[in-house]
C-alpha cells in the first residue's frame, strides 16, 4: 500500500489539532491503515473502466438518459470486478467510521468539559436552537454512512457527531488521495478563497456566511483570509456546532456558529457581503439546492458575492461510464443529491435567484506557492485536484 508522507507523520500524532479527540497509538494505527486501504481501492478504480470497455460498453442501451444509467448500473452490478471493488469500497467506508468511533469515544467527557470551560474567554460564539427540525434529507439518510448522521444530538453537552466527522472526514480525504488539506481537512475553504481572488480581485467582505458549515473545516480558512470580517457558520446539527466552536477556539480563530437551516436561515435581507456553501448541495435535494441558492442571493448586500463549491463533475462533461462512477457515491455511499448537482443547471438556478455575472468552472486546489487557476472545463487525469464552483454577484 502507498506510503503517503502524511500517513507516516500520523504515526506519532495523538491529536489532529489542539482540541481534537485524544487518539492513542493503537487507534492511530487503525486510522492510518484504513486511509491507506481506501487510497489503494481508489487506485484500483481503473479496473472498472477496463471492465466497462471490455464487457459493457458495446451492449445496446436505451436512449433516455435515466434509462441508460439504470441499464448501465444493472450491468456493472453483475460484473465480477465491479462487484468485488464496490463491496470493498463500502466495507472500507464502514470500517473507517468504526475505527473513528473507537478512536474518539474516550474523549467525550474531556471535550465536553473543555467546551463548557472556554465560554468565558471565547473569541467566537455558538447559538443553538433546540426547536429547529432537521430537513428530511438529513433525517432519512446517514450521509457518508456516518453513524447517526449530522443531526444526532443526545444532550446539551454532546459533541460526538462533531468529533466523529472531524476525524473521519480527514481520513476520508486522505483515502481519496487529497492530502493537500492535511488533518485540518480545509482544501475546499482554501480553494474558495483562491476562486474569490481569481474572479473578484480586491473583494473584501465585512460579513461572511458559510451555509452548512459542519465542524468548520472550511469556514476557518475564510475567517483567516478576511480577519477584519465577521464570519458566521450555520448548520442544523447542534453537536456539530458545539464541536466546531471548540475547534475554532483551539485554533485561535473567531467564528460565530448558529444552528439554522440553509434553506431558511432567518437572517435579515441584505445582511452579508459573502455567502458560500461548500460541498453542501449534493447532500441535500434538488428542491433544497434551489432554495439554498435563492437564499444566498436574498442575504447579499449590493455588490456582495455568492459562491457555491461542489464536487468537480457535471454530467455534460462526461460519458456514460464517467457519470455512473461519479454517481457511485449516491448509489452506494449515502450521498443523496449527487445526481441533482451533476445534472442540475446550477448557473440557471443562480441567475433565476437574481445573481449577476454568474460563472461556473473548475478551481484548482491551491499549490504550496498559493497558485490556483480557474478553468472553464475540467482537467482530466489530474485526480482530486480541483473543485467545481458557481459564483455570481448582487447588483
Amino acid at each position: 500500500m502507498s506510503a503517503d508522507p502524511l500517513l507516516k507523520r500520523m504515526a506519532t500524532m495523538m491529536r489532529f489539532h489542539p482540541e481534537s479527540p485524544d487518539i492513542d497509538g493503537e487507534a492511530m494505527s487503525r486510522l492510518r491503515f484504513v486511509a491507506a486501504f481506501k487510497k489503494e481501492l481508489h487506485g484500483l478504480t481503473t479496473g472498472n473502466a477496463a471492465a466497462y470497455r471490455a464487457d459493457v460498453a458495446a451492449l445496446p442501451t436505451p436512449e433516455a438518459p435515466d434509462d441508460r444509467r439504470a441499464a448501465l448500473r444493472q450491468r456493472m452490478e453483475q460484473h465480477p470486478y465491479f462487484m468485488g471493488w464496490s463491496s470493498l469500497m463500502r466495507a472500507s467506508q464502514d470500517l473507517m467510521w468504526h475505527y473513528t468511533g473507537r478512536a474518539v469515544q474516550g474523549s467525550g467527557e474531556r471535550l465536553a468539559t473543555r467546551y463548557k470551560s472556554m465560554s468565558n474567554q471565547a473569541r467566537g460564539t455558538v447559538a443553538l436552537d433546540p426547536g429547529l427540525a432537521a430537513p428530511r434529507y438529513l433525517v432519512d439518510t446517514d450521509v457518508h454512512r456516518m453513524p447517526g448522521g449530522y443531526a444526532t444530538d443526545t444532550d446539551r453537552d454532546d459533541l460526538h457527531a462533531g468529533a466523529l466527522y472531524d476525524v473521519g472526514g480527514a481520513i476520508y480525504q486522505l483515502g481519496m488521495s487529497n492530502a493537500a488539506g492535511g488533518l485540518l481537512n480545509d482544501t475546499r475553504g482554501r480553494t474558495l478563497i483562491a476562486h474569490l481572488a481569481t474572479r473578484f480581485p480586491g473583494f473584501a467582505p465585512s460579513r461572511i456566511l458559510d451555509m452548512g458549515c459542519n465542524v468548520g473545516h472550511n469556514t476557518l480558512p475564510l475567517a483567516s483570509a478576511f480577519p477584519d470580517a465577521e464570519t458566521v457558520g450555520i448548520d442544523v446539527g447542534a453537536a456539530l456546532l458545539r464541536y466546531a466552536h471548540l475547534r475554532a477556539e483551539g485554533l485561535g480563530i473567531a467564528v460565530h456558529f448558529v444552528q439554522a437551516d440553509a434553506e431558511r436561515t432567518g437572517f435579515a435581507d441584505a445582511s452579508f457581503d459573502l455567502v458560500v456553501s461548500q460541498i453542501v448541495l449534493h447532500e441535500t435535494s434538488p428542491e433544497a439546492t434551489a432554495n439554498i441558492i435563492r437564499e444566498s442571493r436574498r442575504l447579499l448586500r449590493p455588490g456582495g458575492v455568492a459562491a457555491h463549491l461542489e464536487i468537480p463533475f457535471q454530467a455534460a462533461e462526461g460519458d456514460d461510464y464517467q457519470q455512473f462512477m461519479w454517481l457511485w457515491e449516491e448509489y452506494y455511499n449515502a450521498e443523496p443529491n449527487i445526481a441533482g448537482v451533476v445534472d442540475g443547471d446550477l448557473v440557471g438556478l443562480a441567475e433565476a435567484a437574481g445573481l449577476t455575472e454568474v460563472q461556473m468552472g473548475y478551481q484548482d486546489i491551491p499549490q504550496a506557492d498559493g497558485s490556483s487557476a480557474f478553468h472553464a472545463r475540467p482537467r482530466r487525469g489530474s485526480g482530486l485536484s480541483q473543485w467545481l464552483v458557481v459564483s455570481g454577484s448582487a447588483a
